[in-house]
């Protein structure tokens, strides 16, 4: 049996996820039993159609904002930022890593405050708050303003990502959730082709009102986002009871989903001890280990991507346009193995062959001559797509595999804080190139992905052992651990990393009960 399937739960195409659910329930005089909701799956199809045509873009659009005004110092590094601020040895290294600083501390809790100040009012704030920061980065004078941008840009784009993911899992079950998160990152891929594409429109601005063009593209792309920011605060619902985009009947869908899975969601309400199970889950810290070096890589293309090919010999505007094929690659790839990580129910499966591709291309990279363009620009294609499958699809595995709001919000807000702390490395380990290579950063780069592979094959390992252990319980053991409160993810039917073991939550403290959409099942 794939470790990650559960029999209980599996559907040979995606439509039909989760149509049919086995409800249980305890008695007061603590009997168990169990009974049979059904969803037709030509509804719950439609449903999942209006989600995906409004809460894509959306998830989409803040993701691509947040990555465009991260990564643009990349840019910016190479049409004259260095050169103009008169940064010296690794000053603008550390810049690079002073944006993680804050951006780790605040991970976690952003996560945990989001249900409390409610996803539309804290997502767009936080938005323009950065948004102003980059504004205030295209006025820069010196290297300690420039350390200052930054420090505030890490604090401000800090709860975008651990946030977004938990939005999401309010509306998608883990089966339906690996291509939604993909979009996210998409959504960062897109930013590196389209952060290519403005900013050598943008280069043109140079001169303009007496400013640098890498000045007028950290004030363009701040601008944009402080008109993005206003525009989520009035389209993004706090959850799919206020979704003026569904129906009364979408919306009665959507409890019935979310009550299929109820015995896993936990209390609605904050609680340390959900907290203490997720900090306590050796899952997580396998989870995180598989982030921070996947992570290791992911920053270190998407910062210094161009920094990387302009060394192969390329001029500004030439090494700007070349980035966009490799992100536009990305992305299709990426999209395409989510895909079908949710269609055939794993993760693993994926994450491990990115792991080989990944550190194929980062071979290439080490093993042949800056003069060689061809070889080098091809390894790049390599890399890229490897990196997104294996930080997307573990970020969407360690949701699958924590059940509970607040043990999962603690889970992504870890896994975020820690992996991203590959980022204070990332500024030190691209610090020298000889001869144009980046050998040392490189190298580490290629470690890292191997490491993340000895991650995913550990995390596989566990999971498959607890999901045996729990395969084999009798039906009195079975009722014994429910009977002694084992709940979310240690729930005897639950599957650990499953991508149908899961369900949604929402944001409200006490969902309002629509009509009944369910009958037995035939």
């Amino acid at each position: 049996m794939d470790v990650e399937s559960t029999p209980k739960l599996a559907a040979k195409d995606h439509a039909q996820i989760n149509t049919q659910f086995e409800k249980a329930s305890i008695d007061d005089d603590g009997t168990s039993h169990a009974s049979t909701m059904y969803i037709d799956p030509v509804a719950q199809r439609k449903l999942l159609f209006k989600l995906d045509m409004y809460l894509s873009p959306v998830m989409t659009l803040i993701f691509l904002t947040a990555y465009l005004d991260r990564a643009n110092i990349g840019n910016a590094a190479s049409a004259g930022l260095i050169t103009d601020l008169g940064l010296v040895g690794n000053q603008f290294g550390n810049a690079v890593t002073l944006f993680y600083v804050l951006y780790v501390a605040f991970e976690l809790p952003c996560s945990l405050v989001l249900k409390k100040f409610h996803p539309r009012r804290m997502i767009p704030a936080l938005m323009f708050c950065w948004a102003c920061v980059i504004i205030g980065n295209g006025f820069v004078k010196n290297a300690g303003q420039l350390y200052a941008c930054r420090l505030l840009l890490g604090a401000f784009e800090s709860g975008m990502f651990p946030c977004l993911c938990l939005y999401l899992s309010t509306f998608y079950t883990p089966g339906e959730q690996a291509v939604r998160i993909s979009y996210l990152f998409v959504a960062s891929a897109l930013s590196g082709a389209f952060g290519g594409l403005f900013a050598f429109a943008l280069l043109k601005m140079d001169g303009i009102a007496g400013l640098a063009g890498w000045r007028w593209l950290f004030i363009i792309e701040g601008c944009a986002s402080v008109v993005v920011s206003i525009v989520i605060y009035f389209v993004l619902p706090n959850n799919f009871e206020e979704a003026r985009f569904l129906t009364e009947d979408d919306k009665a869908l959507m409890r019935l989903r979310a009550e299929a899975h109820a015995r896993y969601n936990g209390k609605p309400q904050f609680d340390w001890a959900e907290v203490k199970k997720a900090l306590t889950d050796p899952k997580l810290y396998i989870s995180c280990w598989s982030q921070f070096m996947g992570d290791t890589c992911s920053f270190g293309l998407s910062t210094f991507m161009p920094i990387i090919i302009k060394g192969f010999g390329f001029d500004t505007v030439t090494t700007q346009l070349l980035t966009i094929p490799i992100y536009l690659w990305a992305s299709g790839a990426y999209i395409l193995v989510s895909w079908m990580s949710d269609r055939y129910n794993s993760r693993a499966a994926f994450m491990l062959p990115g792991v080989i591709v990944t550190a194929i291309g980062y071979a290439v990279q080490l093993a042949v001559p800056q003069a060689n363009r061809a070889p080098l620009y091809f390894s790049v294609f390599l890399i890229a797509p490897g990196i997104y499958i294996m930080v997307g699809l573990n970020c969407t595995w360690l949701l699958n595999s924590h059940a509970g709001y607040y043990k999962r919000a603690t889970a992504i807000g870890v896994n975020q804080t820690l992996g991203n702390c590959a980022g204070l490395i990332i500024g030190q380990i691209f610090k020298d190139s000889v001869g144009g290579k980046y050998v040392t950063g490189l190298s580490v780069s290629l470690g890292a992905v191997l490491l993340a592979g000895v991650g995913h094959s550990s995390l596989w390992f566990l999971l498959r052992h607890q999901n045996a252990k729990r395969e084999k319980l009798t039906p009195e053991e079975r009722e014994d651990a429910i009977l002694n409160g084992k709940g979310g993810d240690f729930h005897p039917d639950y599957r650990p990393g499953s991508a149908s073991a899961q369900g949604s939550s929402t944001f409200d403290e006490e969902p309002e009960r629509g009509p009944a959409l369910s009958k037995p099942a035939p």
